[in-house]
Order: C-alpha cells, then sequence, then structure tokens
C-alpha cells in the first residue's frame, strides 16, 4: 500500500517551518531545532520527511561553505 502525499499538508509544514537558504547562524540554529523536531516524530507522514529531507539539505549546504575542513595529511590522521 502506497502512502498519498498530501499537498495542503505540505503547504502547512512550509508554513510551519517557513525553510530557506541558510545564511546566518541564527537561521542555521532554528533548522537544526526543527530537525531535531522532526526526526523526533515516532510515524514521520511523507509530508514530514519532504520538509526533513528538504532541511536537511539546507543544512548540509551551509555547513559545507561555513564549516569547511581543511585536508589532512596522513601523519595528522593517527
Amino acid at each position: 500500500m502506497a502512502l498519498t502525499f498530501d499537498r495542503e499538508i505540505y503547504g502547512k509544514l512550509l508554513a510551519e517551518f517557513q525553510p530557506k537558504v541558510i545564511t546566518s547562524e541564527e537561521e542555521y540554529d532554528f533548522a537544526l531545532e526543527a530537525v531535531e523536531k522532526l526526526m523526533g516524530c515516532k510515524n514521520r507522514s511523507p509530508e514530514q520527511t519532504a520538509i526533513l529531507q528538504l532541511l536537511v539539505s539546507l543544512i548540509e549546504e551551509y555547513e559545507s561553505k561555513n564549516y569547511s575542513m581543511r585536508e589532512s595529511s596522513p601523519h595528522e590522521i593517527r
């Protein structure tokens, strides 16, 4: 049985979480809190999962731009 995607529910979730490109630490923290909230849902709906995936993508993009890790030499990895 396939679950259906309800656009009305998704629209309400978009209004609640208001996902957007993250440009500040404050927005980053807000997105992290939203992800934690959604991760805590035991029976996450398809709409909640879609918002969760979107937020995670936005967080990953922000982290890659602002928290990039420098290359380590084999000597430093030990």
